[in-house]
Formats: structure tokens, sequence, C-alpha cells
């Protein structure tokens, strides 16, 4: 019987030996074993980036690299590559993902307690995305183009010691390899490729000082006023558990260290009860969607998919222009025109020719135009919508004039393209509920009273710091409602709340905020005093009424008074 073929990768036994290290080791050894690991990684990590700058430059502007093109041919795109892209974040990004916050207790009366303290964390972490130096909405809008070109989107949470406070920042795909097993955040060891010059490395690391400028600048007696603004290249490597980080520039490891963003006991163990995480993490995330789980990047995209029909409809407007252009071809006889004579003819208005002969019109003959054959255009056509359906945006997303007859169909077909980038808007929320999750994290390392109170004021502040504490200890969960970053279809929502307004089954400032007016709460409040308080909703009226009131009263006695005179 013939043994069945079996994956490398179903094999039973002994792997490759991978070794065992810690920020125990010692620096030769870490820089070896780290080398190891970004040289197995290297295929994976160029054919990653080769496919990126593919899919970047069909984005960007360059659909014909590679076509061989003659001087006359068109040289037209419709870029629809760009179109759908540029489609898709603003949709995906449009609102901020909805944080929902619940704390590990179910006494009662501390209930309302709980809801207070929700209320303001809720508003610290829109604070953070509202940012005006640092917006959140512009990372996620960022990481969702690098997942659409680069098949990931990967934010990271940043401690500036200058500014005293963290930053949520992209990396770029294109800097950072990333193991090519493990499909979770855990399963995976990353390397950061940074870069810094000479000065701002040395001020990092002033251990490293003397061993930098010698392997930098060897047999020259460098000093920081002649190369301090080097700029310089190095790695930041996160193992898979998260634990510790190394920073090498080649062969020279300039700082090994436990994660900073996480708090140990002096044992060096985790510290369970005052981490807002259960385990260490590395404070990178990674924005996936369409993948089998080889890997923790997808395995194809939207756009990958959709080149080949971009070059199919290039070429049918390529044919189209060049076929539109064709003027037929001038024929001259050469016993009639002389070939000097017929090739100083350009087609210009007011050209002159001299031909040989009485009658010019046997002299001169032009072939008729190309004419451009009907399936052209319906292959054009057929080549769109195919790429609108692999995009998952067709003219009414993309704000185009529709060419459907009826609002209906219009709305059916954005709520199908919404539907068709579900996947990818679950991956952001996904992603934006590990940032808050982070987020709080940080705040358990690094904030003290003074940053809440930068953001809820100096009383509010010193409160919260203390129940966020105990917050911690009991167990905070933030997830982000699924959905809250779609657009809403506002058309629909008003008819909505209309239909239950009518039915008596909305209150007055549900109602007023579903129809989108402004400061709907102060509306509602305007509404009951109108019908139960005028003369507070209209005090200036309530003085003209009693004003009325009052002359009503003395006429009226005047005139009692003279009826009862004799």
């Amino acid at each position: 019987m013939a043994t069945p073929n079996i994956a490398e990768d179903t094999k039973e036994g002994v792997g490759e030996v991978q070794d065992l290290f810690t920020i125990e080791t010692s620096d030769e050894e870490l820089v070896r074993t780290i080398e190891k690991k970004r040289q197995s990684a290297t295929k994976d990590f160029e054919d990653l980036r080769t496919e990126g700058l593919r899919n970047e430059r069909y984005w960007a502007k360059d659909q014909l690299q590679g076509i061989d093109l003659r001087w006359y041919n068109s040289r037209i795109i419709q870029n629809r590559i760009y179109f759908g892209v540029e489609t898709m974040v603003p949709i995906i990004t449009s609102k901020p993902a909805e944080p929902v916050i619940s704390i590990a207790n179910d006494e009662e009366e501390e209930s309302e307690k709980s809801r207070k303290f929700v209320n303001s964390l809720q508003k610290v972490l829109l604070d953070k995305y509202y940012d005006e130096d640092y917006p959140q909405q512009e990372l996620f809008e960022m990481v969702a183009r690098h997942l659409l070109l680069f098949k990931v989107g990967i934010p990271k949470i940043i401690w500036y010691e200058e500014l005293d406070d963290f930053v949520v920042e992209f990396v770029h795909p294109h800097k950072i390899i990333i193991s090519p097993d493990g499909h979770y955040n855990n399963d995976v060891w990353t390397m950061q490729y940074l870069e810094k010059s000479v000065k701002e490395l040395v001020k990092e690391f002033p251990e490293k000082e003397n061993v930098l400028l010698q392997k930098l600048f060897p047999n020259v007696s460098a000093s920081m006023d002649q190369y301090g603004d080097t700029p310089v290249g190095f790695w930041e490597y996160s193992p898979e558990d998260g634990k510790y980080v190394v920073w090498k520039m080649r062969d020279v490891i300039l700082q090994k260290k436990l994660n900073p963003y996480i708090k140990w006991t002096d044992g060096k163990e985790f510290d369970k009860e005052n981490n807002h995480f259960d385990y260490p993490k590395k404070p990178l995330m990674f924005l996936n969607s369409q993948t089998l789980g080889r890997h923790i990047w997808d395995d194809t995209t939207p756009v990958s998919q959709a080149i080949p029909l971009q070059d199919g409809i290039n070429l049918m407007q390529r044919i189209i222009t060049d076929t539109s252009r064709d003027q037929g071809i001038l024929v001259g006889a050469m016993e009639l025109i002389d070939k000097a004579e017929l090739y100083k003819y350009t087609g210009g208005p007011n050209e002159k020719l001299a031909v040989t002969g009485s009658d010019p019109t046997k002299a001169l003959y032009r072939l008729p135009p190309k004419e451009l054959q009907s399936f052209i255009q319906d292959n054009l056509i057929h080549l769109e919508l195919a790429m609108d359906n692999v995009m998952g945006m067709h003219s009414t997303s993309r704000g185009e004039k529709s060419t459907s007859p009826t609002l209906g169909q219009d709305q059916m077909s954005q709520e199908r393209d919404f539907g068709r980038i579900d996947g990818i808007v679950r991956g952001v929320e996904r992603v934006a509920a590990e940032v808050y999750n982070w987020e709080i994290q940080i705040m358990a390392v690094k904030y003290k009273e003074k940053h809440f109170q930068k953001i809820l004021g100096e009383k509010r502040g010193k409160e919260f710091y203390n129940e966020f504490q105990e917050a911690l200890k009991k167990g905070l969960k933030i997830v982000v409602k699924p959905g809250s970053t779609l657009p809403t279809d506002k058309r629909s929502q008003r008819d909505e709340a209309i239909e239950l307004a009518k039915a008596g089954k909305m209150s007055d400032p549900d109602f007023f905020e579903r129809m989108d007016y402004p400061n709907p709460k102060k509306m509602a409040q305007n509404l009951w005093l109108q019908e139960n308080a005028p003369e507070e909703l209209y005090p200036e009226l309530e003085k003209q009424i009693e004003t009325k009131r009052e002359k009503d009263a003395a006429a009226m006695q005047a005139q009692m008074t003279a009826q009862a005179a004799p």
C-alpha cells in the first residue's frame, strides 16, 4: 500500500529545535538567536512586502508598469482601486468605536457609583480618541488603508516621557518583521525597524555611547558634534509572550528589559492584582480580516483580487480612446505627389500641399478609421461591475449618480455593500477594543491624579483616580458595541423614529436625537415647558400676560364702579 503524501506542517515528531532564551541570556547569544529568527522570516516578509508595494502602486497612480505601449498608445487609466479603497476607509471609520465598560461588581447599593465611574472612564477614553494632536480616527483610517493594501494594519501604544502621556501610533507593515507562524498576538514574535539619529540613540541608551560610536564609525575619532545627526537604523524585538523587549543594532544589544507597560513584582513575576490584563502582552495590535489562520496577516485583500480586473478595465479604456483618436490613414499616389510633400502634412487647419495634375482628389485618399466593436463597451461595463462586486463598493456607496430606477434599490445596494465590508468592520471593532484595553493598562501603570484631572477637572479627577484603582482590583471589562463604527442610514433612522413616536414607544429626547436635531434634550425640555408651564419658557410673555390681566381687572373695576354710581 502506497504511503499517502503528508504536508510538511502535519508531520509527527520533533520539528526544528528552537532556542530558549530570556533577557538573562548573554548578549552574544541573544544577538545570534534574534538574527536566526529574522532570517527565518525574511522570505515571508519579502513576499508580503512585494505584494504590498504592487498594491500601493495600483492605488497611487502607476498601473502601466511592465506594459509595452507604443508612443501613440493612450496612457489612460480608470483607477477604480483608488475609488474603492478611499470609499471603504471613511465608511469603516466614520464613527468612533463605542466602548462598553463593565465592572466586576454586583452590589446593588453601588450601582449609581458604578454608573458615574463608567461615564467618567468613557469620557477619558473618548477624549484620547478625539485628541487634537494625535486623533485616533486618523489612526484607524491609516490602519484600515494598510489592511486593504498591505494585508495587515498595526496600531502600537507608546509612552513618551517628554509628553508624560501615551500615544497610539501606527506601524507601517513594511517596517516590521512578524513571525510567519501564529494567528494571534501571543503566537508571534515581532521585530520592528526603528531609526533615530546618533544623538537621540545615545540619549536613550547612554551606557552604550562608546560602543555605538566604535561600531558606527570604526577607525575614526568620532564626536557627537560631527556625527550626532547621522541617522541610525536598529531593531526592537518582542517575543511571543510579550514579557520583555530587546533593542539591538548589528551585534550590539542596546538594552533588554521587562515590558515597561506591565507591572511586575519584585521577583520579576507578572503582578496579577495591579495590571488590567490577565497576562503580559506586546503593545502591538494586529488588524486582519480575510485570513485562513496560517499567519497573523491576511491571505488576500480586495485590492489584490481586483488588480486583474483593473488591468482589464484599463485595456478596454485604452482601446476605446485609441479607436476614437484614429482618423484613418492618409494615402498618397506617388506619381501625383512627392513623398517629401506628403510627409509635410500634419492635419493642421491651414496646411497646403502641392500635387501633380489637375485633380487633387486622385493624389490623396484617406482610409476609413477603425470602428469600435460593440463588445468592447460591453466588456468594459462587465469588468466595472465585477470590480465593484469584488471591492464591495457600487456607485451608490461611492456617492455617484445611480442607474437604479428607485430609491429602494439604491438603499438595498448600499446595504449589500455595507454587508460586504462587515468582516473588515468587525476587525476594526476588535482592534478598537484592544486599543481601549491597552489604554486602561497604560493608565494603570503610568497615570497619576494629574492625568485624570486634565480631562475630568481637579475634584472629579482626584475622585476618579481612587475609583480607578479600586476598579482595577475588582476587574474591568471593555468591549466595543458591534456595528458602532458603521455610518447610519439617516433616512431610515428618521422614518423609524417617526413610526415609534406615533405609537408612543419613544421619548421626546430620543426622538429628537434620532431626527438628528441639535441639542435634542433641550428641545424636549422646551416642548414639555410649552405644554405644561409656558410662563417658564416665555418669562417675558408672562409679564405681558400679567400686565394685560391688571389692565383688564382695572377696566372691569372701573366699569363696575360706573354701573354702581347713582
